[in-house]
């Protein structure tokens, strides 16, 4: 593998070739799988065959996150002793394929004329996928922590987002000819999306389930739950760095206000036709595959600072954006989703990696999951924004989101560069 230098071979642990081809593998096939369900253009507009209310739509998208978020203190504390993680990541990755494929099939069965049926078993479905995420996502990037040197991370995120985005952009091309394919009725034409969704993911799953978990540190007896939250949250304090680095992270995270709505407002106030959400698919894939390019190599040689600070730049323009196409016409949201691609992959890398060179070996699951928990918070913004849509327009929720978006720009200034130039 070209991209495994010699010098990050003698500073990673065994089978670093392998786990980074499996890695590697899931990454591209679970990108390429979600692509065709797209949470921010797919799913949204299925919604809406079954509520017109944006409000409902934005809780459907908070369900993406809130169950993710519950779990992972809770998940950190049973984890934090043991040396090795990996069965319970393979155990919850299965159950998400599992629930993905039961979306699929509800999708085709869905009874016609009962709509709150089909939105219920939808809540339940998708809430499950999000909470055994957030189960899965301590391991997940424990395991990477201890697999890939500092040096090389950035370069194994960078490939798994820039290849999937390549396949993606064929998923996207694939959703805009069921779409708009007239023999294709609804709902089946989003069950055949859905079941695509489900074959990619379990094919991506197969992959990830025979990464080879470096043996991590074992520290002991686990501490009892009400002495480690206490000290969990603690580290917010002590570590001030880490605790800017949330404030960041969560202000980052207020573009939650606005992405499920883009694709609703072209189709809604801008007249846009539905097979045009393919489109909208594939320019959000095309922003993360180039934005790749530089995300991984900003990583690796520069440090993490640098790319959270033009993720929060480029993020901050999606509003903005947003906002202009009511002037310039549902074209200019191409380039919404495109820079939505852009930060996006910049948060996975930026984040991520800032978090794990951060975070001391024998702490990394609490730093891991106080981060994820402290994301719990952007599970009400969707939520929020459908409400000021209802209550106002598009354009308020567009202008609210840029405002705070701004404020986490200025935020990621303030954190600390924690690597020095070419270490």
């Amino acid at each position: 593998m070209r991209d495994v230098r010699k010098s990050d071979q003698k500073a990673a642990p065994p089978h670093i070739r392998f786990n980074f081809a499996m890695g590697l593998a899931h990454g591209i096939l679970f990108q390429t799988g979600m692509a065709f369900s797209g949470p921010m253009t797919v799913l949204p507009v299925f919604l809406n065959h079954f509520t017109v209310s944006q409000m409902m739509i934005g809780l459907f998208s908070a369900l993406m996150s809130a169950g993710g978020v519950l779990p992972q203190l809770l998940v950190a504390h049973r984890l934090e002793t043991r040396p090795r993680k990996k069965p319970t990541l393979v155990l919850m990755i299965w159950v998400r394929a599992a629930i993905w494929l039961a979306l699929g099939l509800l999708a085709y069965f869905c009874p016609p004329g009962k709509p709150i049926i089909v939105l219920v078993a939808l809540l339940v479905l998708l809430f499950g996928f999000s909470f055994a995420g957030g189960v899965a996502s301590i391991p997940f990037t424990d395991i990477w922590g201890k697999a890939l040197p500092p040096t090389l991370r950035g370069r194994f995120f960078g490939h798994r987002q820039l290849w999937g985005g390549l396949m993606a952009v064929g998923a996207g091309y694939v959703v805009k000819l069921i779409l708009g394919n007239p023999d294709i009725s609804f709902p089946r034409n989003y069950a055949f999306l859905f079941l695509l969704s489900f074959a990619f993911i379990a094919m991506s799953y197969t992959a990830l389930s025979s990464v080879r978990e470096p043996k991590g540190q074992s520290t002991g007896p686990p501490r009892g739950i009400g002495l480690f939250l206490r000290e969990s949250v603690r580290l917010l304090w002590e570590d001030r760095n880490f605790g800017l680095f949330i404030l960041t992270r969560l202000a980052v995270g207020s573009a939650a206000f606005a992405l499920p709505f883009y694709v609703l407002y072209g189709k809604n106030e801008l007249h846009m036709a539905i097979e045009q959400v393919g489109i909208l698919v594939g320019a959000q894939m095309a922003g993360g595959i180039l934005s790749n390019l530089l995300w991984g190599q900003l990583s690796d040689r520069v440090g993490n600072r640098i790319v959270i600070i033009l993720t929060a730049a480029t993020a901050t323009a999606v509003p903005l954006l947003g906002l202009l196409s009511s002037v310039v016409g549902w074209e200019l949201l191409i380039a919404v989703f495109a820079l939505i691609g852009f930060s996006m992959s910049g948060a996975g890398i930026g984040f991520t990696n800032y978090l794990l060179e951060i975070a001391p070996e024998h702490l990394r699951p609490t730093y891991i999951a106080l981060q994820g928990t402290s994301m719990g918070l952007i599970i009400v913004f969707p939520i929020l924004g459908g409400l000021l849509i209802d209550a106002c327009s598009y354009e308020a929720t567009f202008l609210v989101t840029m405002v705070a978006l701004t404020i986490g720009l200025l935020l990621s200034l303030r954190l600390k560069e924690v690597r020095k130039v070419g270490e």
